[in-house]
């Protein structure tokens, strides 16, 4: 084995993605078709898929467009003009705190304390928590975004390393909108953008992505751009959009099946798609959603099957539904809801 075979033979995706070569191979010929790329394959197989990946994620890249200003130089030229008396009254804040430290120290003291807090703050860990029935849509520090269905948690640590990945930790179901921030046609590490759920660990760039995590089942519907899945058991998987990865953390078993995107987000269009659907499924909401205990007198009705779409304001749309489809009385008291047969 020559040298240069060596030389990468320990090499990840991102790596390649750093290689003047294999980045000059990428770009002229499209694929890494000379010799020397295909040798290094036949000698280290496990290569081959991190290749593929690093050129997955060059020509995501470049074909990224360049963003554009909105605003024409006049338009700037205004806004600053605008800013300087906020500048200004901003300035004289400061005077009127530099004479108070002066009067007094305990104020002094009192102010430092509160500043210092402040700070701290901003680095420490954060957690956004949905309650049951309620949506929320939040922006991270680096302008993703993310849309948060009832019962479910976000968290990670502000104020994000410059030279380290993003990384979150979710629970429940939300549609994730990553901002794309490498630049250049060089990936960094701090680039990658990764979502910490269950077992699996999601990485991506800039992608959309539906995640969804309940009762020990993970469905990862990918829309847009690439992610690539990793976890226990060997778990290790590039999906493309149009693509739903499904994984059971009892059985350690996952699939790929292919996702209706209008199906998958209904959720984030305040409504509940019941194509091909029971009512064991429909339960599975108000229960995961709604936080009601459901209990169904006659079984046999659970394999009943419904198709369409109902607009959801609330859980009283849901009963409506269940009742007059399925012929039903639907007594609800508490947070408990008994479905029996008429």
């Amino acid at each position: 084995m020559n040298s240069r075979l060596a030389k990468y033979k320990d090499f990840k995706a991102a790596d390649f993605f750093a290689d003047e070569d294999f980045v000059q191979t990428i770009f002229q010929h499209g694929d890494p078709q000379n010799d020397f790329w295909s040798d290094l394959g036949d000698h280290f197989p496990d290569l081959t898929t991190e290749m593929e990946l690093a050129k997955t994620w060059m020509l995501l890249i470049k074909g990224q467009e360049p963003a554009q200003s909105s605003l024409s130089s006049h338009q700037r030229w205004v806004r600053i003009q605008t800013q300087i008396p906020v500048y200004e009254k901003k300035q004289k804040q400061k005077l009127i705190i530099r004479k108070m430290l002066r009067w007094t120290a305990s104020a002094a003291a009192l102010l430092l304390f509160a500043m210092l807090a402040y700070e701290i703050s901003q680095y420490g860990p954060k957690a956004t928590i949905t309650a049951f029935g309620e949506r929320r849509e939040i922006a991270l520090p680096d302008s993703s975004v993310i849309k948060l269905n009832s019962n479910s948690s976000l968290s990670y640590v502000r104020g994000w390393k410059t030279d380290k990945p993003r990384e979150v930790w979710f629970e429940g179901e939300g549609m994730f909108e990553v901002k794309h921030t490498a630049i250049k046609n060089r990936l960094r590490e701090n680039d990658f953008f990764v979502v910490h759920v269950g077992d699996l660990s999601l990485t991506v760039l800039g992608t959309k992505f539906n995640v969804k995590d309940r009762r020990g089942r993970i469905e990862i519907a990918l829309f847009e751009g690439s992610l690539r899945v990793q976890g226990t058991d060997r778990v290790d998987r590039l999906l493309m959009p149009g693509e739903t990865f499904i994984y059971d953390e009892n059985e350690k078993a996952n699939q790929i099946v292919h996702s209706d995107v209008n199906q998958v987000l209904s959720w984030t269009r305040g409504e509940l798609s019941i194509e091909h659907s029971n009512l064991a499924n429909i339960i599975s909401v108000l229960e995961d959603n709604y936080g009601y205990q459901v209990v169904v007198q006659d079984s046999a009705l659970l394999n009943k099957r419904f198709t369409g779409v109902i607009p959801v304001k609330g859980i009283d749309d849901i009963l409506f539904v269940i009742k007059h489809t399925m012929n039903v009385d639907i007594e609800v008291k508490n947070k408990q809801i008994v479905i029996k047969p008429n």
